[in-house]
Order: C-alpha cells, then structure tokens, then sequence
C-alpha cells in the first residue's frame, strides 16, 4: 500500500471509532430520555394514599411471593384485586407488578399497563373514574378463585 493508501485506512478507522463511540452516548442519552419519561409519569400520577407501593402504606407488600399470574392482563387484575376495592393510577400497578415479580417483555412497560387498564375499564372488568383530574381504576369483580 501506498503512502497516501495508509493514511486513508487510518482515516477511516478514526472515523469509525468516533461513529461507535457517538453511537453508545446516543444509546445513553436514549436511557436517561426513558428514566425521565417514567419520572414524569409518575410526578404526573402521584401515588395515591394507602396504595401498596405509596411510602408508609399500611397496605403492605408481601416480601418474597414474586408475582406469577401468566400475561399481562391476568397479572393486572390479579395486582388489582391488592388495592381491595380502592382506586389506584396506572404507575401505581406497574410499580406494584415490578416490585413484586412481575418481569416486563417490552421497553414500553408503562404504555402497556395504562393500555390494558383501559381496555379492561371498556370492558366493564375495572371501573375508570377521575382523581384530581388524573384517571385511576378499581376493580369491578373480584377475581375468580
């Protein structure tokens, strides 16, 4: 290889090197864009008072029965039925699904949630009503036993 043929190769290595290196800080920057979607949707949904994720709550998480209804929906009415009766927001169940097992399939754990909510709440299986002009839910039915 010539001089010049070199010096080219070596050009485009750098170049690659620094296309890679904006790539991960790109892939970074999308992360933290996540965290502060998820931080916004729950300053935007404040935990309602005695739900079983809010600080303090008398309504306590049970510690080591990791969370094993099968799909979403089932592991959302079955979380519901915790809230006994009161009304609680869609961050408050996706909480209360992580903490207490429940292992997400997409990137996009929270937009799920409030989507399956609704549907249900359509399907006359939640009641949807409006707290400080915010939507929450309860459960309508018990679930079956």
């Amino acid at each position: 290889m010539s001089n010049t043929e070199d010096r080219l190769e070596m050009l485009k290595a750098r170049y690659l090197k620094q296309i890679e290196e904006k790539q991960a800080e790109i892939a970074a920057i999308k992360q933290r864009l996540l965290l502060l979607d998820d931080l916004q949707a729950e300053a935007d949904n404040l935990l309602l008072i005695d739900s079983p994720v809010a600080p303090g709550s008398k309504m306590a998480l049970r510690k080591g029965r990791p969370f094993t209804a099968t799909g979403l929906t089932d592991s959302i009415i079955s979380a519901a039925a915790a809230f006994n009766g009161k009304p609680f927001s869609p961050p408050e169940i996706r909480k209360y699904l992580l903490a207490t097992g429940f292992k997400p399939a997409g990137k996009h754990f929270g937009v799920s949630v409030g989507t399956t909510l609704k549907r249900l709440a359509m399907q006359k299986r939640m009641v949807s009503e409006t707290l400080n002009g915010k939507p929450v839910y309860r459960l309508k039915f018990p679930p079956a036993a």
